[in-house]
């Protein structure tokens, strides 16, 4: 596995030029994965190079300049990633739209940052978002991630974008070297908005540099490895797993996706990460949905799910405080694993 040297060389200073650097060098077959048709897809970093020269390249063709806003609006998923990186390669700023957002806070956030092009995952998303999203004078246009755009005077597939960078970069091979080199560590990288539970949502800015020494400090205080694997299911809009996401590319992480909490029991179990990262409300679902499975067995199944629950305790308490377990105990908690 292939490894980063930050003692003697000069770490990258953007984003851009530090993820791009990560993929090239720890070259993971699946950097990034997602579950689509029920098969996990995964994607190497090569790919995610290429698909985010081609998105850059693209939407400079549509005239999106540096410093220009571009919004985002779609659930976790490698597309996500590659336009973010896309977005923060032209040197344009990302302004990130929860999926779950209110229609009139969807419409503030576009206007009030003066977003040019809108990023959409799916036409699902867009119906939800459509009555904040086509009063918008200055969005000049909508992408969408999935095949099948929406009917929209101003709408185009992400692939449709894809192919017009392909296109450029085979005509002008150091185009998109030109456009990550003319970031800055202090440039604008991202405007994320607030809840806005006690007014209008307030924009947050936040510089490449900004990000950029969370990640290396992060680094530096985790054993964060690249053989480890990595669930996402925090949404990317939120600056935590934003931050995180930086953190486990930086240190070649693969990442696999879940587009949202229902998911992750069942990918729990298939992907079987080494490290994720969530807040307690997430862990208490994942508790009482289980809770309330077991519980629901009724008889000897119900006894044993009982049994296994309070071993798992037990043994969790004694590890807490940092003490051996007793070797029955870890004979137990070996066998309530197995069966619950």
């Amino acid at each position: 596995m292939n490894h980063i040297d930050t003692t003697h060389a000069a770490l990258p200073a953007t984003l851009p030029e530090m993820c791009l650097t990560a993929y090239r060098t720890h070259a993971k077959p699946d950097a990034v994965n997602d579950k689509n048709g029920g098969v996990w897809q995964h994607i190497p970093a090569e790919t995610v190079i290429k698909r985010v020269r081609a998105i850059t390249l693209g939407l400079s063709a549509l005239g999106v300049r540096k410093g220009d806003r571009v919004a985002l609006l779609s659930e976790n998923r490698p597309e996500r990633t590659m336009v973010d990186l896309a977005i923060l390669s032209l040197g344009a700023v990302n302004v990130p739209i929860y999926t779950t957002q209110a229609v009139d806070q969807v419409r503030y956030i576009l206007e009030d940052s003066s977003a040019r092009v809108l990023f959409v995952s799916n036409k699902k998303v867009y119906r939800h978002a459509r009555a904040g999203i086509e009063p918008i004078e200055q969005l000049e246009y909508l992408i969408f991630f999935d095949g099948a755009a929406a009917e929209h005077p101003r709408a185009m597939t992400l692939e449709t974008l894809e192919q017009a960078g392909t296109d450029i970069n085979r005509q002008e091979p150091d185009a998109f070297a030109r456009c990550v080199n003319q970031v800055r560590a202090d440039d604008l990288a991202t405007i994320i908005y607030t809840s806005g539970t006690t007014g209008e949502p307030k924009g947050v800015m936040l510089t490449h540099a900004n990000f950029v020494s969370n990640v290396y400090a992060i680094t530096s205080a985790l054993p964060i490895k690249a053989t480890d694997v990595a669930l996402s299911v925090l949404p990317l809009s939120h600056i935590f797993e934003r931050t995180v996401y930086y953190v486990f590319c930086w240190n070649g992480v693969s990442v696999y996706y879940a587009a949202s909490v229902d998911q992750l029991g069942e990918f729990l179990n298939e992907v079987r990460p080494t490290i994720m990262t969530a807040v307690p409300r997430l862990f208490e679902k994942v508790y009482h949905r289980i809770l309330k499975k077991g519980m629901s067995a009724g008889g000897w199944k119900r006894k044993l799910f009982e049994w296994a629950l309070e071993t798992g305790k037990r043994y969790a308490e004694i590890r807490d405080r940092r003490e051996p377990a007793p070797p029955l105990l870890e004979i137990q908690q070996d066998f309530a694993s197995r069966l619950v």
